[in-house]
């Protein structure tokens, strides 16, 4: 990484000394030294080059207070129905009493406190494990500041009954504040389930949210995660995810990109084992000044694996997107069949879109394609919709969720499916006109 902004948080280092030695301190040692090397990045460096953390890097984050909380119903708007099992946290502290997820013979759901506490052995050669620290700092920041977050951990064979829904509400105070969102899903041989994640906050506090998820598959897995983002309007979200799966699985992540002044994501999968298959896609609304960035990278290790990646973005206003997609294939790794795509719907003359698709490929066997296409709404489909009577606003409403609705026809639970369609439509022309007509 190259020139820095600033220098690193000089209460950084304060931070982390008030951290209680555990199973954990020296992974939280090396994430630090590791931040302070790399330090907030520049634009000048090729993976921030379309993100400005200059606001970011100049300010003072300090650590929540550890009695954050908020009444139930302040969260009713980001629930999934009272039915789904749930882990709430308020500025990244845990809320019991808000909280109705529980562990069964089958599937074990725990606080990553806990499991350091009594179980570290649990997270050892996992945690951090495939979630690269090493060269992001983001990452490397909510490594070094880890304390908590959630443990999911499904037995070989075993089939979740409902989704978890963890959601992450940030509510902030009178001085800005960081949150290290933390998630690891085990799923072992045979087995199945689904995670979903909301990041959400109402609120106009300076809050930096940095979350990292860790899926890790083994063979003739069937896995989905979804994380939502619906954060406050001076917040900043830099989050992680990172893949691994073994054999014949199937692992998907789906990010869906709904409010916050600056979102960024970063999602690397890895396929390990023959056959596997790895979805990742998302959707992201831009309106005001908001910036999106993606960046994927999907390794296939192993020869006859399939991915599949498709990410749209629809931009208002003076919004921008930037899209950042590498498929690479390893030596040996023949008979990959992956597909990359980014679509860029722009509706103003001042919005911005920014794609990257890459290949790297060292096998000579393989079926990869990738591509990028931006542009705005057809003008045949307005004319032919406002020829057969339906008003202008309402046309252009039409046009746009059925842009962005093939990524939300692909979330398969229910209600999170309702929930994000909901959303999209708040934000169209014409929204009663559009929730008749399905």
């Amino acid at each position: 990484m190259s020139t820095m902004t600033t220098s690193p948080h000089a209460n950084l280092n304060m931070r982390l000394q008030d951290i209680p030695e555990d199973a954990l301190t020296s992974l939280r040692t090396e994430a630090n030294e590791s931040f302070q090397k790399m330090g907030w990045p520049s634009m000048r460096d090729e993976a921030w080059r379309y993100t400005d953390t200059r606001k970011i890097a100049s300010t003072e984050f300090s650590t929540a207070d550890p009695g954050a909380s908020v009444e139930i119903d302040r969260l009713a708007p980001y629930m999934l129905g009272q039915d789904m099992p749930r882990m709430i946290f308020v500025d990244g502290i845990y809320q019991p009493s808000l909280s109705t997820a529980e562990s069964s013979s089958e599937v074990r759901i725990d606080r990553i406190a806990d499991v350091i506490a009594s179980e570290p052995d649990r997270l050892m050669e996992r945690l951090a494990a495939h979630a690269q620290w090493k060269d992001d700092p983001a990452n490397a920041l909510s490594t070094m500041m880890l304390t908590d977050g959630v443990m999911v951990e499904i037995a070989a064979g075993a089939d979740m009954t409902s989704p978890i829904h963890v959601i992450y509400y940030s509510s902030g105070g009178d001085q800005p504040i960081s949150i290290h969102p933390r998630i690891l899903v085990v799923a072992g041989d045979g087995s199945s389930g689904t995670v979903i994640e909301t990041h959400a906050g109402d609120t106009d506090n300076t809050i930096l949210t940095a979350p990292v998820t860790e899926l890790i598959a083994g063979d003739n897995v069937n896995l989905d995660h979804y994380r939502m983002i619906r954060e406050g309007s001076n917040t900043s979200h830099l989050g992680d995810l990172a893949m691994h799966q073994g054999a014949s699985s199937e692992v998907s992540s789906c990010v869906l990109a709904f409010d916050g002044p600056l979102i960024r994501s970063r999602m690397r999968a890895t396929l390990a084992g023959e056959h596997g298959n790895a979805i990742l896609h998302g959707l992201a609304l831009g309106h005001d000044t908001r910036h999106v960035e993606n960046l994927l990278r999907v390794n296939h290790m192993v020869p006859n694996c399939r991915s599949r990646e498709e990410f749209k973005h629809v931009l208002d206003d003076k919004s921008s997107a930037a899209f950042t997609g590498r498929i690479y294939v390893a030596e040996g790794a023949q008979k990959t069949d992956a597909v990359q795509t980014n679509r860029n719907l722009v509706l103003t003359k001042t919005g911005k879109a920014v794609a990257r698709p890459q290949l790297e490929i060292y096998a000579d066997d393989v079926k990869c394609t990738h591509g990028a296409t931006t542009g705005e709404l057809d003008p045949e489909a307005m004319f032919y919709l406002q020829a057969r009577g339906v008003p202008a606003d309402a046309a252009r409403g039409m046009l746009i969720q059925a842009f962005a609705g093939e990524i939300l026809d692909d979330v398969r639970p229910q209600a999170l499916r309702e929930q994000a369609m909901m959303l999209l439509r708040d934000r169209l022309p014409a929204a009663e006109h559009l929730a008749m007509i399905d």
